[in-house]
């Protein structure tokens, strides 16, 4: 009797505690969801990068003299033509040029009269008034007036050549960046450098990874200190068709235009080049999907209470934020905490959207 008092009471105990597990095992799990939309998403990588223009001119002295006067300053803005620098040549050569002008006006005025000799001897000859010979003599002393003024031409613009020999000019707009001459010194070596701030080029270094998403025009962004709260807009002109061997790297090309001046050669920044782009696509956080092995990955959703895991195919990553191709649709409601505590059919108690 005693036996079976203690039977009952031990099957009573194994019922007991078995409704406590069955309670327990069908309580709903607290999660925290968020609902799939619609969104765009780019592929992109970022590297360093220093600023050159494309334009850029170290200016020397054609022929050698002292510095009279040095026009610009670092920094001023020029433009095709400009007088940078003036050298002492300018006085020297400025009495040939006087000279040469004033021989270059008599050998016009010679040649003139002489043409007008030659008309008149012609009308002469006509009527019998001046043998053959005077004629020829005439037609020879034009000729040799002519050929005075071809000679006083060439000296002259000689002269004029040496004269602004001695004026250094831009040979193109732009910025001066540099300027090494001073006034009194001799013209040897640079004397002023200029760079052209509209157009800015700069080498990039990537990982030869994304050599297969790489395409001139690519859009890119360019970030700098010293502009912090700006963003300069660019684009891919150039890349190398391989990898390097050695780093591993690829070379790639980007350049910016910029017409204000604000980005000037030898500035420093952060480049981002847009690889690829998905627009109306769902993008779901990191932490709303759950990785498995051999590079699979899953999500937790929600349907009427009650948790539903699918298999998705990822698209583009960037950063922490992913393309889901396939699998979630828009407007599912796709759990982010908890996801990683729940099993296909758990029940589910949404605590915060």
């Amino acid at each position: 009797m005693r036996k079976n008092v203690v039977r009952i009471l031990f099957t009573l105990m194994l019922l007991i505690s078995c409704g406590k597990s069955e309670e327990m095992a069908e309580k709903p799990i607290p999660v925290t969801v968020m609902v799939a939309e619609l969104q765009v998403i780019s592929s992109t990588v970022v590297a360093a990068c220093r600023l050159e223009s494309s334009s850029e001119a170290i200016i020397t002295a054609m022929s050698p003299g002292r510095i009279l006067e040095v026009i610009v300053s670092e920094g001023d803005e020029i433009q095709v033509g400009d007088i940078l620098i003036e050298l002492s040549t300018d006085q020297q050569y400025s009495s040939a040029v006087s000279a040469s002008s004033a021989q270059l006006t008599a050998a016009r005025t010679a040649a003139s009269n002489a043409r007008t000799d030659l008309q008149r001897a012609g009308r002469l000859r006509s009527d019998g008034a001046i043998s053959e010979s005077e004629y020829e003599m005439a037609v020879a002393a034009s000729a040799a007036s002519e050929a005075n003024v071809r000679q006083a031409l060439s000296e002259y613009e000689n002269a004029r050549s040496m004269e602004e020999s001695g004026k250094i000019l831009a040979p193109f707009s732009g910025t001066v960046t540099r300027v090494w001459a001073k006034e009194g010194y001799l013209s040897s070596g640079p004397l002023v450098s200029i760079t052209d701030s509209g157009v800015m080029k700069s080498e990039l270094l990537i990982a030869g990874r994304h050599l297969q998403y790489l395409a001139e025009g690519l859009p890119v962004i360019l970030a700098t200190s010293h502009y912090p709260s700006e963003l300069f807009p660019g684009e891919v002109i150039a890349f190398s068709p391989s990898v390097d061997p050695l780093s591993g790297l690829v070379s790639v090309m980007v350049q910016f235009h910029e017409d204000s001046g604000r980005l000037r050669s030898g500035m420093t920044g952060t480049t981002t080049i847009v690889l690829e782009t998905s627009e109306d696509t769902v993008v779901l956080p990191l932490r709303a999907l759950i990785h498995k092995e051999e590079s699979s990955w899953e999500a937790a959703l929600i349907s009427e209470g009650i948790a539903k895991i699918i298999q998705v195919e990822i698209g583009i990553v960037n950063g922490t934020d992913f393309e889901i191709t396939t699998g979630v649709e828009p407007g599912d409601s796709i759990i982010l905490l908890g996801n990683h505590l729940v099993d296909d059919g758990s029940p589910l108690r949404v605590v915060q959207r």
